[in-house]
């Protein structure tokens, strides 16, 4: 098991937008698109935009976690579900990595799961959740480390990081009207 995201490649439609102290992304679908928005202080690990899974990955920075092999990471991806490999992918949300499965819960019509998994002896906090968004399926991941050095407050701080997150989260269908100070980068295949 592998709580930590890794680097994926490649740009399908990606136009990132400085909010004061937030990024917001938006990912092209088939029929559509989905916006989302995360802290300027969240460095980017990945992003993997082409279907019929794309990924968009994150670390959340954490001093704590400093010459570690553990880190605060998040994860958005987007499954398009007509196809075997998305239905497959979006059906791993929410899977059990612990001794105990996770417990579900909603909010604002997101499917929420939330447990705990020890990885290389450390626990982590997994939440995963997931939403229909235009012609996707969206699915949310934030999993951090119980790390001694961890601020005070910091599972609540994440907690609240997760819901910013999810609440961000918009969509619609056909080709999303251009922003003022929108940066647009297309795949050259």
């Amino acid at each position: 098991m592998n709580l930590l995201l890794k680097p994926l490649a490649a740009f399908a439609f990606l136009s990132i937008t400085s909010l004061a102290s937030a990024a917001e992304f938006t990912i092209a679908t088939a029929k559509g698109y989905v916006r989302f928005a995360v802290p300027d202080q969240w460095a980017v690990m990945a992003m993997q935009t082409k279907p019929p899974v794309s990924v968009a990955a994150f670390q959340v920075a954490n001093p704590a976690d400093e010459g570690t092999p553990h880190s605060s990471n998040v994860a958005l991806s987007l499954f398009h579900i007509e196809t075997e490999r998305g239905q497959a992918a979006a059906s791993l949300v929410g899977k059990q990595y612990g001794k105990l499965p996770p417990s579900v819960s909603t909010l604002e019509g997101w499917t929420v799961y939330t447990q705990e998994a020890n990885q290389q002896g450390v626990a982590y906090t997994i939440i995963d959740a997931k939403k229909p968004f235009a012609d996707v399926v969206v699915g949310l991941r934030l999993a951090w480390p119980h790390l001694p050095a961890n601020p005070a407050g910091y599972d609540q701080s994440m907690n609240r990081s997760f819901e910013a997150l999810l609440r961000s989260v918009s969509s619609g269908l056909g080709v999303p009207a251009a922003r003022p100070g929108e940066v647009v980068r297309r795949p050259e295949y």
